[in-house]
């Protein structure tokens, strides 16, 4: 069995701290309506905003163009299209800065002798970042001719992207710092990711349509448990923004009440931080989408909570991965102490230089 490497799991620990920063800087710009602010795709010259008041209002004069501006934004000044392209132009740059952070390290870890047998998944990692930037820009495409907005479809799958290339990444992570788990798969949190996906995807929706206005009730949607004018078609499930938020509100109910019945089950032998974050994080997840949707009438208190649910979003979706990892018939000594155990194995993988995984679980514990 492969080798595992602290350097390379604190790398993509790192990494996938960074993609967390990414989504929330992309929600950010979704929030304040900055998505459409840069109408054109210039990986490498974009880097540098406009620097000269001819340059902005080259900037500004191509915003103006754009359906938007003559919809929505028509009354924009030049101060106000810079305060939008701020926010636009950071979130560009912070996938240029991601990008850089995975490639730079390369030649070093490849002269240390660390790459050769993760070359597949590394290649994975490059291949799922590259496509980031290339939905980014197809989804900003379909606001720039006939949209006022950006597609919400396109945004769902700009987003679930952007959130398989984080699970990834931090699977990895957990591969190179945590003993492996062997035996059985749990399937318990590998259902709840799957419906956590699909609630994800609506929540997008939720996003594209503007749907949180569209009933700013709660416990209530509108005064009512199910609206009489919701599912009036299938592509009401897609494109209608009351039947996504009835859909997003229920979704979110079966969820939690799936993660507290998961969470009831789990067998003793998770680490407890690990069995007991879901269940956290759901609890706060539920209790902010409920305030985000009563403030959604209120644009300045709208703003961080949608901002702080899609965080917690986040937050469950890495909270589920880290159980479905540790979930797979853990080692008998995670029972004991698993944070002692992993203390243990770090330091004796500082002295030899590696740390294999069977062997050295078992002697991690003989030395205990």
């Amino acid at each position: 069995m492969r080798e595992r490497s602290r350097a390379i799991g604190v790398w993509l620990l790192a990494l996938a701290a960074l993609m967390v920063g990414q989504v929330l800087l992309g929600g950010i710009t979704r929030l304040t309506g900055s998505g459409l602010s840069i109408t054109e795709w210039r990986p490498v010259t974009g880097a540098v905003p406009p620097l000269t008041a001819e340059a902005w209002e080259d900037a500004f004069a191509a915003y103006r163009r754009i359906p938007q501006f003559e919809r929505v934004n028509p009354h924009f000044t030049l101060a106000d299209f810079k305060r939008i392209y701020f926010w636009e132009w950071l979130h560009r740059l912070w996938g240029r800065l991601l990008a850089l952070c995975f490639l730079a390290p390369l030649p070093v870890l490849w002269r240390r002798g660390l790459l050769r047998r993760r070359l597949p998944g590394l290649a994975a990692l490059l291949a799922l970042g590259a496509s980031q930037g290339l939905l980014g820009w197809f989804m900003v495409a379909s606001g720039l001719t006939e949209r006022a907005y950006v597609s919400h479809m396109r945004l769902a799958l700009h987003l679930g992207a952007a959130v398989i290339l984080l699970g990834t990444t931090l699977w990895l992570a957990l591969g190179e710092l945590a003993p492996a788990p062997s035996g059985r798969r749990a399937r318990a949190p590998r259902v709840l990711l799957a419906l956590l996906g699909i609630q994800l995807v609506y929540g997008a929706f939720m996003a594209g349509l503007h749907a949180a206005p569209a009933a700013p009730s709660w416990p209530t949607i509108n005064g009512r448990w199910l609206p009489r004018e919701t599912f009036a078609s299938v592509e009401a499930l897609t494109d209608d923004p009351l039947t996504v938020h009835v859909v997003h509100r229920y979704l979110a109910y079966l969820l939690c009440g799936l993660v507290v019945a998961e969470w009831l089950v789990r067998r003793p032998g998770t680490p407890p931080p690990v069995r007991h974050a879901p269940l956290i994080a759901v609890a706060v997840q539920v209790a902010l989408g409920a305030v985000t949707v009563l403030a959604a009438s209120a644009p300045a208190r709208f703003l961080p909570l949608a901002l702080a649910h899609q965080l917690g979003a986040i937050a469950l979706f890495l909270a589920l991965l880290v159980l479905a990892y540790f979930a797979d018939a853990a080692p008998a000594s995670w029972r004991q102490n698993p944070g002692k155990l992993l203390a243990t194995q770090s330091r004796s993988s500082s002295r030899s230089g590696h740390c294999s995984s069977t062997a050295s679980v078992a002697a991690a514990i003989a030395r205990r």
